[in-house]
C-alpha cells in the first residue's frame, strides 16, 4: 500500500475505523506473542508485540516481551533501542530500566549499564531485581567483593532465586571465602538440584579447600552420573 493513501494507519483518518480495535484486542496481542516467545519461537512473537506497541506504545510488559524475543534472535541493539523507546515515554519506569541496564550488562557496557540500575537504586533502594543485576554487572567486571554484597543484598530480600545463590557462590570462590561459597552453592543445589553448573563450581570449590572426595562426587553430579 501507497504510505500516502488515506487507508494508512498513521494518517489523520486512516487505519481501522474506531471501536474496533481496544483492550481485548491488546489483551489477545500480548497472550499470542507472550505464548510464542515462551514456546522458543522469538521470530513468530516479535510481529504480534510490534502491533501491540503501535496500539499502545506504552505497554511496559508487551515492549519488554519484544525486547526479550530481538535478544533472543540475537538483536540486542535493536532489543535496546525498543527499551529506550519506552524510557523516553517513562523515564522512570523501573521495570524498562532494569531491563535495559541488565541487557547493556550482557552487550558489556557497563558504564551506561550501571548507570540504569543504579538510577533505579536511587528510587527504590530495596529493588532486589535491580540489586541482582547490578551485582552480575559487577560480577562481569571482576568486581567480586562489591557483585557478593549486591548479591546478598538481593536475596534478603527475594531468597528464591537460585541464579543469585549461583552468583553469590562464585564470587565469594573468587574472593577466597571458600566456606561462604559452599554455602551459598549448597543452597542453589536445593532449590534446582539439576544444576550442573553449580554441581561444578561446588566441585572446584572443595577442591581448593582440600576435599578431594567431596569435590569429585560434586563432578560426577555435574556430569549426570548417578552417584
Amino acid at each position: 500500500m501507497d504510505r500516502e493513501s488515506p487507508g494508512d494507519p498513521g494518517e489523520p483518518g486512516g487505519g481501522e475505523p474506531s471501536g474496533l480495535r481496544g483492550p481485548r484486542d491488546e489483551d489477545r496481542l500480548y497472550r499470542e506473542a507472550e505464548g510464542a516467545l515462551m514456546a522458543g519461537r522469538p521470530a513468530e512473537a516479535v510481529p504480534g508485540y510490534r502491533e501491540l506497541l503501535r496500539l499502545d506504545p506504552r505497554h511496559i510488559e508487551g515492549r519488554v516481551g519484544l525486547a526479550r524475543a530481538l535478544d533472543a534472535l540475537d538483536e540486542p541493539e535493536r532489543a535496546a533501542d525498543v527499551l529506550s523507546e519506552g524510557i523516553a515515554l517513562a523515564p522512570e519506569q523501573t521495570e524498562l530500566l532494569v531491563q535495559r541496564g541488565a541487557l547493556l550488562g550482557r552487550m558489556r557496557r557497563f558504564p551506561d549499564g550501571e548507570a540504569d540500575l543504579r538510577r533505579v537504586l536511587k528510587l527504590h533502594p530495596a529493588h532486589a531485581p535491580a540489586q541482582f543485576e547490578l551485582g552480575l554487572l559487577l560480577w562481569r567486571k571482576g568486581l567480586a567483593f562489591e557483585a557478593a554484597e549486591l548479591f546478598q543484598r538481593s536475596l534478603a530480600l527475594q531468597p528464591d532465586r537460585p541464579a543469585a545463590y549461583f552468583y553469590l557462590g562464585d564470587s565469594l570462590n573468587r574472593t577466597g571465602d571458600f566456606a561462604g561459597a559452599v554455602a551459598a552453592l549448597d543452597r542453589a543445589l536445593q532449590m534446582d538440584p539439576s544444576d550442573r553448573r553449580a554441581a561444578h563450581l561446588m566441585g572446584r570449590v572443595l577442591d581448593r579447600m582440600g576435599r578431594p572426595e567431596e569435590a569429585h562426587a560434586m563432578y560426577r553430579r555435574a556430569q549426570g552420573a548417578t552417584e
